[in-house]
């Protein structure tokens, strides 16, 4: 029996089979960073996963010369360094690849958006958007969490899946490193050139092909890493029943406001976290102009479901880290009556709501709610931020 790869055409009309021959990458001509390397950074996707380049043929090491074939974000904000050989990894590709993930290990987010700005040619600002929509996040706390390692390569030496596998076994869950293949193909008859790629390490289980007692809704085992956690809460999140509500929440609040206080920059997805054994959503407005940064000072619509079946509770606050402007907020006006709202390190001040059903008019509510915040506290929070301006001046 045998388990190499094989690619078959098939004639429709007689319902014929041909077997198309693998080839090598050399006997075609092929090299490893004029082509592999080109047409993995034009689509990432070849390895088996959602990627994003933030590098090509990098050397910007600063006691070594040493140059990575290409550097990437993964979905959940680790740097991927990725090395790429052509028809034979040899003996030492991992050796040579852990080395390089070891010299990113402490790589700022600041460094990683230049990496990306100068690799796309973008500005900084373009290019930190392009991370916050890679990893469907509203800030970059994520990013180089930690470090991982792909190989790619027609074919792997045993020393080199030996050494990840047993890097793999010693750290579980959290696959350090992961080997692809990619196997070369050509049509005799068309010169038509295939690749296929085939992730071999980690290993697939045989859980996604067995049958057992239970729910199919149950919790992932106890081995599943976080990052396979959070990515799979990352997909279900991005288009469920709660982020559609609080994006129609968030065009109704974006109506009818007045150019010059109508924030440019909102959440692209609902993300969770827990309060009181509850999870709840939340969904942001701030701006690009200072002091709103990196979302330190905004505007947030949290949303959770009560005890109470088909019940919801929403909380619309704003949460800011400005020294000396939480008195300016107790003369705002707003109904609901506010509350005065410190959260962790922030402080702010908040409204809540609730009802029965995510329908229309409760998003109505929330969004007139959301929007009598942003006419209030805004011209506050500016006229605050040029007061300041003017005593440094």
């Amino acid at each position: 029996m045998s388990h190499e790869p094989q690619l078959f055409r098939i004639n429709p009309g007689s319902r014929e089979s041909e077997r198309i021959e693998e080839v090598d990458f050399a006997r075609l001509g092929l090299r490893e960073r004029r082509d592999i390397q080109e047409w993995v950074a034009a689509n990432p996707s070849i390895l088996g996963e959602d990627l994003l380049i933030i590098g090509k043929e990098f050397s910007g090491f600063d006691i070594t010369n040493e140059r990575l074939d290409l550097l990437a974000v993964d979905s959940d904000g680790k740097l991927v360094v990725i090395e790429l050989k052509r028809d034979d990894t040899g003996a030492d590709a991992h050796w040579q690849a852990i080395k390089y993930a070891s010299y990113l290990r402490r790589a700022t987010a600041e460094q990683i958006v230049d990496m990306l700005a100068e690799y796309k040619g973008v500005s900084q600002e373009d290019a930190t958007n392009l991370l916050l929509q890679h990893l469907g996040a509203d800030d970059l706390n994520a990013l180089n969490n930690d470090q991982r390692i792909i190989l790619a390569s027609h074919r792997f030496a045993p020393e080199v899946t030996s050494a990840a596998l047993w890097l793999n076994n010693k750290a579980p869950g959290e696959d350090l490193l992961t080997c692809v293949t990619l196997t070369p193909y050509q049509d005799s008859d068309t010169g038509s050139l295939y690749i296929q790629a085939a992730t071999i390490i980690p290993v697939p289980g045989e859980e996604g092909y067995v049958v057992s007692i239970g729910s199919n809704s149950q919790p992932p085992a106890s081995g599943s890493s976080l990052g396979d956690k959070s990515r799979r809460t990352i997909q279900q999140n991005k288009n469920d029943e709660i982020t559609r509500f609080l994006k129609k929440v968030s065009e109704l609040t974006l109506q009818g406001l007045e150019e010059e206080i109508r924030p440019n920059r909102t959440s692209r997805w609902a993300g969770q976290y827990w309060v009181g054994g509850k999870i709840w959503r939340h969904y942001h407005f701030w701006y690009q102009r200072n002091p709103w940064g990196n979302r330190s000072v905004d505007y947030a619509v949290n949303l959770w479901q009560e005890d109470e079946e088909n019940a919801w509770g929403a909380k619309v606050e704003f949460l800011h880290n400005l020294k000396g402007l939480q008195e300016k907020l107790t003369d705002v006006s707003l109904d609901p009556e506010p509350y005065l709202n410190p959260v962790g390190t922030r402080n702010g001040i908040a409204v809540n709501a609730r009802s029965s059903a995510l329908d229309d008019d409760f998003a109505d509510r929330i969004a007139q709610m959301t929007r009598r915040f942003i006419e209030q506290i805004t011209p506050i929070v500016d006229g605050f931020e040029e007061e300041n301006n003017e005593e440094e001046a």
